[in-house]
């Protein structure tokens, strides 16, 4: 998997084929001569992500959509994985978390990705990666310490609380605890069975960046892009962000994702952590100020919450991403042209 020419016709499967991350990493994979097939619930939700994929030049031939109802069952991706040469679980119920019980939330995290690296093992030799996509969450406990949080961390308490409290858990434990538990799940399945397939999983930040298929509504915005809609919308600057304020955009992540497939040997038993920058509203503000200043963007307190280099700041809880940037040799893409690209794809909205 290390040339073009072998990506020819290679498949990789992409379970929740219809998330936000998901149709960025299916373009990255269909522009790297690599085959997509992609697991929905919602089979209608996949055809519009292959019909939206289709619009960017590539091959209908080139993209499975495959029908899961159930992505817990023991043989739910069999099917769907065989033949295919690396699997990125990226399916979570993330849009669920706020009305779902915690055990629920927990129970679908670590049985789905008990189901993909079973897929991967009775598909035999022809699986070279699995990647599991985790989360940030999955490395720091509530309250957060003020300091870089590396891939060494774990979080240590959100299963035992989801445990001890049930539903009063609250869903951000739920969501701590989800990723933690199916984290757990893969490491151990890797030191017990030693698969001949790598293992990688990945602890990216709040995602920015537009999606695949644009948002209905700025309604629809999710929370970690909501600072660029207050902004670009000309309200007022908003203040920090929940927990933390280290971002990533999602190209970032489809291409640590597809750098992790198509090289097992170094990507196999590591975490990686995908943070490239804290910004927040008034830096969001500043760079659009000067980069778009047709744009009806409030003054704020200009220079003030940030820091130039938006790296994150003395004294609040932040990650140390350079182990990816190190090992794939590329660095993030620069937070200002994600900001004016987000900007730009936003501007749809205002009218």
């Amino acid at each position: 998997m290390s040339t073009n020419t072998e990506n020819i016709k290679r498949t990789i499967l992409i379970t929740g084929l219809n998330g936000y991350l998901a149709g960025r990493t299916a373009e990255l994979v269909l522009r790297s001569g690599y085959r997509v097939r992609g697991t929905v619930r919602d089979i209608l939700a996949g055809q519009k992500v292959k019909a939206a994929l289709c619009r960017l030049g590539f091959c209908s031939d080139d993209i499975d959509v495959v029908h899961v109802s159930d992505i817990c069952r023991n043989d739910s991706f069999d099917a769907a994985a065989d033949g295919c040469r690396a699997m990125f679980h990226l399916a979570s119920p993330i849009n669920n978390i706020w009305t779902m019980p915690p055990s629920e939330v927990v129970r679908i995290a670590v049985e789905s990705t008990a189901a993909v690296l079973s897929a991967a093992v009775k598909s035999g030799s022809n699986m070279d990666s699995v990647i599991l996509m985790s989360s940030a969450g999955a490395l720091f406990d509530i309250p957060t310490e003020n300091r870089l949080y590396t891939e060494n961390d774990w979080n240590t308490m959100s299963e035992a609380v989801v445990a001890r409290d049930g539903d009063k858990a609250g869903a951000f434990h739920a969501y701590l605890a989800s990723k933690t538990a199916a984290e757990k799940l893969f490491w151990n399945f890797r030191d017990a069975q030693q698969p001949s397939f790598g293992m990688t999983t990945v602890q990216p930040t709040y995602f920015i960046g537009p999606p695949l298929i644009p948002w209905k509504t700025s309604a629809d915005i999710p929370y970690s892009n909501i600072d660029f809609w207050k902004v670009v919308s000309g309200e007022d600057i908003p203040g920090p962000m929940m927990i933390y304020g280290d971002t990533v955009d999602i190209r970032d992540v489809a291409r640590i994702l597809l750098w992790s497939a198509s090289n097992p040997r170094c990507s196999d038993g590591q975490r990686f952590v995908c943070s490239s920058a804290v910004g927040g509203g008034q830096a969001i503000a500043d760079i659009l100020r000067k980069r778009m200043p047709s744009l009806n963007i409030q003054r704020g307190c200009p220079g003030h919450g940030y820091s130039p280099d938006y790296r994150p700041q003395e004294g609040v809880p932040g990650f140390d991403s350079k182990k990816a940037v190190e090992a794939t040799q590329e660095n993030w893409i620069p937070y200002e042209d994600s900001v004016v690209y987000m900007a730009q794809f936003l501007q749809q909205y205002l009218s």
